[in-house]
């Protein structure tokens, strides 16, 4: 006897099923895209990241119903008024970073519609993308500094031979000189001689302060700060507050006394004849922090231009310091509006 056949399913189970494939097969199709872009920018070499990011792009609009996308770079932000009102922007966020994006994923043209789920792959997606980019553009940064700082160290041991051939080594030729000359008991040869020795003693600790004065190992960060100061002289018109508890741990020290050192010569480079220098050091909240502000020319921390300056690449050795020690850098300025440079590093 033949079996029977088995009853179609009611129309509502078949629909139940419809839409349980369709949701399944939507499922796999983001984990698909998810993990073909995590593939993707694991395999791009440096040179090859963008266009990577942007394969990346057009796959994420293909999953949200859009026609096309796009990666902004933070230098080329699209402007309001710029994308149409059905466009979708997905922020590239750097990793522990919060707020601070370096980029956006743009989604222009919709065709099609997409689900809450769908946001969320697009959120994991903008975490990918953003997450590549940032470490690439740190390694870039870190490269470009570490050739600057290389070229940095030729300049500074230049600097000191000079110092040490045209200052130094000419005083203790005379010294030796002058103690030939007093091999025959001439006092005056010999009053001479000491004078010599002793300005040859000023000119070594003048070679030594320059590179690291010893009054910040010996008398801490004010007295370094108001040495520092008072070399400027009449160059600067300068006044400074410093108010600590304890002394800063020896890392934690050296870089104020750096970053402030710093500020003061961005500010007698580029603030201009007459600029008020104002510096306050503090201690608070669990904080070291350091603030340097001028009413100088001012600059805009963001063009070009601040970036390929002196100016630019010794803000970028304070950023990359303050990094390293936790903490953060702020820079405000403007053109016509003076620079003020807040660094904050964690007590230790």
């Amino acid at each position: 006897m033949l079996p029977l056949p088995s009853p179609a399913p009611p129309t509502e189970t078949a629909s139940d099923l419809r839409a349980l494939y369709r949701a399944s097969e939507a499922r796999a199709a983001r984990l698909r895209v998810l993990v073909e872009a995590s593939r993707t920018l694991a395999a791009s070499a440096p040179g090859e990241l963008d266009a990577a990011a942007q394969t990346i792009a057009d796959q994420a609009a293909h999953l949200a119903g859009y026609a096309q996308g796009a990666i902004a770079s933070t230098d080329n932000l699209p402007r309001s008024g710029e994308l149409g009102e059905d466009s979708l922007v997905i922020p590239l966020e750097a990793p522990g970073s919060g707020r601070d994006h370096v980029g956006m994923l743009v989604l222009e043209q919709r065709v099609g519609s997409h689900t809450a789920d769908d946001r969320e792959a697009l959120g994991i997606l903008g975490q990918l993308v953003g997450g590549a980019l940032a470490a690439h553009a740190r390694e870039a940064r870190l490269a470009t500094l570490l050739a600057e700082l290389l070229g940095a160290q030729e300049a500074e041991r230049s600097r000191v031979a000079h110092e040490l051939h045209d200052g130094v080594a000419q005083t203790a030729a005379a010294l030796a000189r002058r103690l030939d000359l007093a091999t025959d008991g001439d006092p005056e040869d010999l009053v001479l001689a000491a004078r010599q020795a002793r300005g040859l003693v000023r000119e070594l600790r003048q070679v030594i302060s320059g590179m690291r004065p010893p009054v910040l190992d010996d008398l801490g960060l004010a007295a370094a700060l108001r040495q520092l100061i008072e070399d400027a002289g009449a160059a600067q018109d300068v006044t400074f507050d410093v108010k600590l508890g304890a002394r800063p741990p020896t890392l934690v020290e050296t870089a104020m006394f750096r970053i402030v050192q710093e500020g003061l010569n961005n500010a007698r480079a580029h603030a201009g004849a007459g600029a008020h220098v104002t510096i306050r050091v503090s201690e608070t909240e669990g904080h070291y922090r350091v603030e340097i502000r001028d009413n100088g020319a001012g600059f805009d921390p963001r063009s070009r231009l601040a970036s390929t300056t002196g100016r630019g690449l010794g803000l970028s050795y304070m950023r990359e310091r303050i990094n390293r020690l936790g903490g953060t850098l702020v820079i405000s300025s403007a053109p016509g509006q003076g620079c003020r440079i807040i660094a904050e590093i964690p007590a230790r």
